[in-house]
């Protein structure tokens, strides 16, 4: 319930944005809409599933084209550090779950922006591990990569992001 009340409260404010919402050990597939990228994300952890829910909304990116799906950012249980190459956005995300691990496998949806500065930004770890976050890209900025870790102990990962400030082009 309350992930469904955060899907509805984001896409509020982050109108006129698309939403999605996955289910536990489902595959994630979330790609925005032409001209938009991912503006907010939150992630809520079951101990029951081992899994994580994850809903996406997009906003206006301003100008996106050359869109590509990446290869996959990780193994299961190992780390990610991804960045779409420079003046692009991730616009989408794509996983799928494995009981053996009780981990994902990501790949990201990059398309080329010039809206992207170069002055960019990692965020701290929103997580520790089995929280819940939220997670809005800053104002005025634009989502470009992804950094998480995986905890066997835990069966869970915690999640960074990097963003970029948008061009006033």
């Amino acid at each position: 319930m309350k992930t469904v009340a955060l899907l509805l409260l984001l896409t509020g404010l982050l109108a006129p944005g698309q939403g999605y919402k996955s289910s536990y050990k489902g595959s994630v597939y979330f790609v925005c809409p032409s001209g938009q990228s991912i503006g907010a994300m939150a992630s809520e952890h079951s101990y029951y599933h081992h899994d994580r829910t994850w809903v996406f909304v997009c906003r206006d990116t301003y100008g996106r084209s050359g869109c590509y799906w990446t290869d996959f950012a990780n193994d299961f249980e190992q780390l990610i550090l991804f960045e779409c190459p420079a003046q692009h956005v991730i616009a989408g995300m794509s996983s799928y779950y494995s009981n053996t691990y009780k981990d994902r496998r990501w790949n990201f949806y990059c398309c080329k922006s010039p809206s992207v500065s170069a002055n960019c930004h990692w965020t701290k770890y929103l997580n520790n591990f089995t929280e819940y976050f939220l997670w809005a890209v800053p104002t005025a900025n634009l989502l470009v990569g992804v950094h998480s870790y995986h905890q066997n102990q835990q069966e869970d990962r915690r999640w960074a992001y990097k963003y970029c400030e948008r061009n006033n082009r």
